[in-house]
């Protein structure tokens, strides 16, 4: 790959070809439960600072944030009178950026109706703000399952990594890395048994899905471990689809989405969705491993090298903010790589040549459900047992 595919991949700012690409579709902007009427406040998103806020009927807007009477930020405003109120001289706006009070103004003036805030379309689902930062009207809300079920339990979780987010993708596809970088001893404790060997493992894609399979040996003869890991654009990645709705078999959905803040930092959505099974609680607890101290350290930062997280951390920031992917030596085991990276520069062209990229779904019927069909990860099966790993997408 050249410096020239790169930057075509990794830079989302407005007018950059990645950037307009994931502008055509929902994306994940803040936790519900962080957007309080009390509390408006800047965030950044594809390199663009905005502001959110909630106003005092529950809707939510997201807006350029400054307003545009002499400038002032919006941040410092009171949310009141069915917007958020300028500090300075007590312009109104509304979610959709609608200036709607102008104290100071003549009675029956209609200046207001002149000015208009930059607001993207707002929805909330599972937990999470989604915007529609494009430029053209929105597509229907994708109501993927694990969403918009409500016969079962969430759980919600970030973080904020100082990379660009296609050094997160790379590594969703890459089941060698598990092995080394996650399937280090901690004082004699193995982290995570069914990645104890290095896997052997298939790679397949389509328009819209890039994936593998890793066969790791299982724990008695005759059995082996199965992992199975999608990506999808823009920027979800599918641990587990879950079971789909009716499924007496109930297990959990496991997926992320690696938001874009600008070029040099990434924000990961972590979802998981546990349905109920003859309606109890299918959450299941949390691990507790031994804590000593990191086993690496970077020159200027340190890292938990005892957790996932923090090992993925060392490793992606340790690439660059931007990793220089023309002096790579990729090798077989780096195929799964490349199927991300085909994967998403092909979205980007569709784009290029004023195409709908994958993913992008206009006939969506109302109240339609979508279910990741993937199968799931650290799954014990039969060694040799032939599994229908593609992954597909089925509308409920």
């Amino acid at each position: 790959m050249d410096q020239t595919e790169n930057d075509l991949m990794t830079r989302v700012g407005p007018g950059m070809p990645a950037g307009e690409t994931l502008r055509c579709y929902w994306l994940p902007v803040s936790f519900s439960d962080e957007v309080k009427t009390d509390e408006p406040k800047i965030i950044r998103r594809l390199a663009e600072d905005l502001l959110l806020f909630r106003d005092q009927f529950g809707r939510v807007g997201l807006t350029e944030p400054n307003c545009p009477h002499r400038g002032t930020s919006l941040e410092y405003g009171w949310v009141e009178a069915g917007g958020i109120r300028c500090c300075y001289h007590g312009w109104v706006y509304d979610v959709n950026g609608s200036c709607i009070e102008q104290p100071g103004e003549p009675t029956g003036s209609n200046f207001k109706d002149k000015i208009k805030l930059k607001a993207y379309p707002t929805r909330e689902h599972g937990g999470i703000v989604w915007a529609y930062m494009g430029r053209s009207e929105p597509p229907p809300f994708p109501r993927y399952d694990f969403l918009v079920r409500q016969d079962g339990e969430r759980t919600l979780n970030g973080y904020l990594r100082e990379c660009n987010f296609m050094n997160q993708l790379d590594n969703c596809l890459d089941p060698v890395h598990a092995t080394i970088l996650h399937g280090r001893d901690v004082n004699g404790v193995r982290q995570n048994p069914e990645r104890a060997e290095t896997p052997e493992f298939e790679v397949l894609a389509d328009n819209l899905f890039a994936s593998y399979v890793a066969r790791r040996q299982g724990p008695e003869p005759g059995k082996e471990w199965h992992r199975e890991v999608s990506y999808t654009p823009p920027i979800l990645v599918i641990h587990d689809g879950g079971s789909p709705p009716g499924d007496p078999n109930a297990y959990f959905a496991d997926v992320a989405w690696r938001m874009p803040v600008d070029d040099y930092n990434t924000y990961s959505f972590i979802l998981k969705f546990y349905p109920f099974k003859d309606g109890q609680s299918t959450i299941r607890p949390a691990r507790n491993s031994p804590k000593p101290p990191p086993l690496m350290r970077g020159t200027q930062v340190k890292f938990d090298m005892t957790t996932v997280n923090g090992q993925d951390a060392a490793a992606q920031i340790g690439q660059g903010r931007i990793a220089n992917r023309a002096a790579e030596h990729l090798g077989y085991s780096d195929r799964g790589v490349i199927l991300v990276r085909r994967l998403w520069l092909s979205a980007i062209q569709a784009v290029l040549r004023g195409e709908e990229p994958p993913g992008v779904l206009r006939d969506l019927k109302e109240n339609e459900m979508l279910h990741f069909d993937v199968v799931g990860s650290g799954r014990l099966v039969n060694k040799g047992e032939m599994v229908d790993h593609r992954p597909r997408i089925t509308r409920v």
